[in-house]
């Protein structure tokens, strides 16, 4: 019996350091007041596009955004288009005016979405940008853009697409899939040696963790 008590708390322990590192790779943190724009990271997947520039439209009629940055220059099979100019058609679908949206349409992958994001949000000003990835890249987009921005009078926020059926911070463990996603994120945080960037701060940058809304 008490075998049995101690495997059963070794495995509450376990599931919820599990769900605890699972909420840190969703690193989500909003704004108290309207912030400039967000800067929604391209793809071609469907389903990860569509969970993106959702949440980016909820965002804008929200009021928690004032403007919409589309990154994303690889062209879109089915679409024939790139991914910025993809997700572009997609906002102004949802009710979000073309003058509001944002087009980035050379960056090729996540690093030169946040490089090539930053020219365009020091031309119009923006000093407060909230970053829309896929929930299980969320801090992989939060130290990109943090490293890319480094010492630019910038306040990053995060509110992160969700993956439901895919992944999720809760049970990513217990799916094929949703370790998948996950280990494609690890390794990447180490490959392109982002993981400084979680602890050093700076007056400018605000990368403080707030709990999921």
């Amino acid at each position: 019996m008490q075998a049995v008590l101690i495997l059963a708390g070794v495995s509450v322990v376990a599931a919820a350091l599990l769900a605890a590192f699972g909420y840190l790779l969703r690193w989500q943190h909003l704004p108290s007041c309207p912030a400039d724009a967000a800067l929604v990271f391209g793809t071609g997947t469907e389903w990860k596009a569509r969970s993106r520039w959702m949440t980016a439209a909820r965002l804008f009629k929200e009021g928690v955004v004032q403007h919409i940055i589309v990154s994303g220059g690889v062209s879109v099979p089915a679409e024939g288009i790139t991914e910025a100019a993809w997700f572009r058609e997609k906002l102004v679908e949802e009710g979000v005016p073309a003058d509001r949206i944002v087009l980035e349409d050379r960056a090729t992958h996540t690093g030169e979405n946040a490089a090539f994001a930053l020219p365009l949000i020091q031309q119009r000003g923006f000093r407060s940008v909230v970053l829309v990835m896929s929930d299980f890249e969320g801090i992989r987009a939060h130290l990109t853009a943090k490293k890319a921005w480094w010492g630019q009078p910038v306040q990053i926020y995060n509110c992160h697409a969700a993956s439901p059926g895919h992944w999720s911070p809760w049970t990513w463990w217990l799916t094929r899939e949703g370790r998948r996603w996950t280990w494609y994120t690890v390794p990447r945080l180490f490959r392109y040696r982002l993981l400084p960037y979680l602890w050093l701060r700076t007056a400018s940058v605000d990368v403080s963790l707030a709990p999921p809304p």
